[in-house]
């Protein structure tokens, strides 16, 4: 067996003599969820989503907030995002189109890997006796805001899904105009492990700045709101449709 050396690496990743990203699988545990499904103009997804994903005519989407306690690759963080509901091939699916972090290595890893859109932002989670609020804040703008009531305990049965979950990974080409990789990616946590959920009601608000400008996810109607604790497993996706193969 040949050694390791400086330029062979047991992860890929950049740098390629130390990735940023650790190695998988990453453990998370006593994460705190709020999710809001919500209802939106369908006709305004479509500039949100990439080929071939079109808008769900239902034009539901989901908003959440999620406080990280410990994750075994990356400490603590704030998390917070969009998903919107699509059709993918006449089959139902959810596109993440935004993500926010307050952690620059979780940033670094997951867009590298698995393509998730993220960047970073001031996300707030606190509690106000029965009331959860997550603030997002970018450039000093808050541009999305979520509450949840605490509602009445609620099974697993009773979550609403949102998965299968896709993400667009496009790195340039770095010797001219382009894309190097073009991907549809899918991925989900694994091992999940339930520690609490309860069902209420929620709120969410969304505004814009000339950097990121989230008016058009105007809630028509919230539909439902979510309260969960949980552990799970962090670990590889899956290319579901892979641009520049299929165009070759």
């Amino acid at each position: 067996m040949q050694n390791s050396g400086p330029n062979t690496v047991a992860t890929a990743g950049m740098p390629a003599h130390r990735p940023y990203g650790p190695p998988l699988p990453t453990q998370y545990r006593d994460v705190r969820f709020q999710t809001v499904f919500f209802q939106v103009d369908p006709t305004r997804m479509q500039p949100f989503l990439p080929a071939p994903l079109t808008p769900h005519p239902t034009g539901l989407c989901v908003a959440f907030g999620i406080d990280v306690p410990f994750s075994s690759s990356y400490g603590p963080f704030h998390e917070s995002g969009i998903q919107i509901q699509a059709l993918f091939r006449d089959q139902p699916v959810f596109f993440n189109s935004h993500l926010y972090l307050d952690n620059v290595r979780a940033i670094c890893a997951g867009r590298e890997r698995w393509g998730a859109p993220k960047e970073y932002a001031e996300v707030h989670m606190e509690q106000n006796q029965n009331l959860l609020t997550c603030r997002t804040c970018q450039d000093g703008v808050e541009i999305m805001t979520l509450t949840t009531a605490l509602g009445a305990p609620a099974q697993m049965a009773d979550l609403m899904p949102m998965f299968p979950s896709y993400r667009l990974k496009s790195i340039p080409c770095a010797d001219g105009p382009g894309e190097a990789v073009r991907q549809l990616v899918e991925a989900a946590p694994e091992d999940v492990t339930t520690h609490l959920l309860y069902r209420g009601e929620g709120t969410v608000s969304f505004a814009g700045t000339a950097n990121s400008d989230l008016r058009a996810f105007a809630p028509v109607a919230e539909v439902a709101a979510f309260h969960q604790i949980a552990s799970y497993t962090e670990t590889y996706g899956r290319v579901v449709l892979d641009y520049l193969a299929e165009d070759a």
